[in-house]
């Protein structure tokens, strides 16, 4: 538990100078595009975000777990890997390109193919998946907040030059490169040596077996997380995107803490499940317990303080995300339960009803989008993201046998406010 409790540290330090850099730079960036550039920016980020689960695959939770089962098999897993999301960000790459090429927007054509060159990220950061296993989160974090800094200046850089939309796309591309480049630095120095000519195709076709449910439902996760936007510019424009990625920024920036406290506690979550059932109930517990109670701790401040908070981080331009925020901040509170029951699926063999909850959550994402953006913009998608993460993360485990109990864990987590003080005594 010490190894899991310093490992989520380091992660949240990471996230925590990544929110600074936000404020200090991210912010500038959003002033000096205003409201349609950057909207213009961020829809082209929704479009390569979607494309990015094809490049990572869904491989994620399989190869943490994997690497944690059997860590002498770690070279040949990691290369396994490496050739298949070689494969992905290549043909996701071509997608994307192709897709701006034939937009008819001239500025998509110039912007989405150097954006989509972000696609290789996996690729490049293979070996992060090597310390999450190993909870040495500390040399992600060193290598992370080396590319942060450089993105940094670059974007500041851009700004004094008044440089134009496409150039703010190539530093994202550098600050990947970056990172990548001290990763795969810092794994070698630990020990690592990626054999990559050691593919081997009947153990990427296992991984991909297992793997393809969390690919599917990780397109539902993204395409809901990011529909919104899509549907922003074209229903309302450039200029509502801007608003609402202004807004979505304070949410986002959030979603690591659960994936962090979930490859933390993995382990320990493992090793309850071999002993006996009781313990294994006990530890999923403290996961949702512990994610809704930092979901709240975020969520709650933000919500009150959101006309303060745009006001201050965006200036007058951007006074319309204040609500967005005060509203879309709540969706946290499911993102954080639907990872830590992510996890539990996982490890249970439940991949395929992940797959068919995330697809609910799609589905009821787009129908209410098409039904309150027309009326109230950017708050309605707000609204329906909330909507839809709640039926996803929450009450689609209502629906199916097996993870029912684990449904009213999630539902006596949500409780967590009114149960703080005898929670705080029992521990």
């Amino acid at each position: 538990m010490q190894a899991a409790s310093g490992n989520l540290g380091w992660l949240v330090v990471e996230k925590g100078v990544r929110l600074v850099f936000n404020v200090g730079v991210g912010f500038w960036v959003a002033r000096y595009l205003g409201p349609a550039g950057y909207g213009e920016l961020n829809f082209a980020l929704a479009i390569v975000g979607i494309a990015l689960l094809l490049a990572e695959l869904g491989l994620d939770g399989v190869v943490r777990r994997e690497l944690i089962r059997s860590p002498g098999e770690a070279t040949r897993l990691l290369a396994a890997v490496w050739g298949l999301r070689l494969a992905g960000a290549g043909t996701a790459w071509a997608l994307v390109s192709l897709g701006g090429r034939f937009s008819g927007e001239s500025s998509l054509q110039v912007l989405l193919p150097v954006l989509a060159l972000t696609l290789f990220q996996p690729v490049l950061w293979v070996n992060d998946l090597w310390f999450q296993a190993r909870l040495q989160a500390k040399w992600s974090v060193f290598a992370q907040v080396a590319g942060l800094m450089v993105g940094a200046a670059v974007r500041v850089g851009l700004i004094l030059q008044q440089a134009p939309l496409v150039a703010f796309a190539w530093a994202a591309v550098i600050e990947m490169v970056v990172v990548g480049l001290l990763l795969g630095w810092f794994a070698r120095r630990d020990g690592l040596v990626l054999q990559l000519a050691r593919f081997e195709p009947a153990r990427a076709r296992g991984l991909l077996r297992e793997a393809w449910p969390l690919l599917l439902s990780g397109f539902a996760v993204v395409l809901y997380l990011r529909v919104d936007a899509v549907m922003l510019r074209l229903l309302q424009g450039e200029a509502a995107v801007g608003v609402y990625a202004a807004a979505v920024r304070f949410t986002e920036v959030w979603y690591f803490l659960p994936t962090a406290l979930a490859s933390s506690l993995l382990p320990s979550l493992l090793r309850a499940r071999e002993r006996d059932a009781a313990a294994y109930a006990e530890r999923l517990q403290l996961s949702y317990d512990l994610n809704a109670g930092l979901a709240y701790a975020i969520a709650l401040p933000l919500a009150l303080l959101a006309p303060w908070v745009i006001g201050v981080a965006y200036g007058p331009d951007y006074a319309g995300a204040a609500p967005v925020l005060a509203v879309h901040i709540w969706s946290v509170v499911f993102v954080f339960l639907g990872v830590a029951r992510g996890q539990f699926l996982v490890n249970e063999g439940h991949t395929q009803f992940y797959l068919a909850a995330t697809g609910a959550g799609l589905l009821i994402n787009v129908g209410l989008n098409w039904i309150l953006i027309p009326r109230q913009g950017a708050l309605g998608a707000a609204l329906a993201t909330v909507i839809a993460q709640a039926v996803a993360a929450w009450l689609s485990s209502f629906c199916f046998a097996p993870v029912r109990r684990s449904a009213w864990m999630q539902a006596r987590a949500l409780f967590i406010p009114f149960r703080w003080y005898r929670y705080v005594r029992s521990r």
